[in-house]
């Protein structure tokens, strides 16, 4: 009777250890299933590389870039390189391709419609080494984003540095000057009738006005 339990109980081990051996994860397993995230770093990687290139590359760099890449539609090719525009030194485009210059801001007005309101203080800080022809198509620029959305405009200038809300207001206010100056500012005060401006905007629209008077 006692060898019949001792039987059953070696039976009872090996059947505990066999299922103790089943349940043990296994470390074939494991390294397949650790094996998965590698994947999704290394494109982790290739985006930091990426963003760690476009780092890198000065302002002028890659507004040039943006433009040149035809795998952007032209409403995201605008919005990147308004995104990038505050501060650009124009010369230094010119010295990495010649003439392109003129050529982005030429094509910056003609896609207009797609510059964000809230690029415009962007826009704005992108006066620096201006002169010329560059100078008189980044005043159409300017005067038609003004004229598109003047709260917008008026409330960037208002918050600009002096230097930059000055070269800003005369840029409008030339671009403006080809119209009829009378009229230009019966239209801004009509505007400016529906608006609560703050002083620094009232500020602003006045410095506008006598711009216009004396555009040059």
């Amino acid at each position: 009777m006692l060898k019949g339990n001792g039987v059953v109980s070696v039976a009872c081990t090996a059947l505990l250890l066999a299922v103790t051996i089943g349940c043990t994860p296994h470390p074939v397993g494991q390294d397949a299933e650790t094996a998965a995230p590698s994947g999704a770093n290394n494109g982790e990687s290739k985006q930091t590389a990426a963003n760690t290139q476009h780092t890198q590359q000065s302002k002028e760099e890659l507004v040039l870039s943006f433009y040149k890449d035809s795998s952007l539609s032209d409403e995201a090719k605008v919005r990147h390189m308004t995104d990038h525009l505050a501060g650009i030194q124009w010369e230094k485009i010119n010295e990495i391709k010649e003439h392109q210059s003129l050529e982005i801001i030429e094509y910056l007005y003609r896609q207009r419609a797609f510059i964000p309101s809230e690029s415009f203080p962007n826009v704005i800080r992108a006066s620096e080494g201006l002169d010329g022809a560059l100078s008189e198509s980044y005043a159409g620029l300017m005067g038609d984003l003004f004229t598109r959305d003047r709260t917008a405009m008026t409330r960037a200038l208002a918050h600009m540095d002096k230097t930059n809300r000055t070269q800003g207001i005369g840029s409008i206010g030339y671009a403006l000057s080809y119209r009829e100056p009378k009229e230009v500012k019966k239209e801004i005060q009509q505007w400016q009738a529906g608006q609560k401006l703050t002083s620094a905007e009232k500020d602003v629209i006045r410095a506008l006005f006598v711009k216009l008077d004396n555009p040059y």
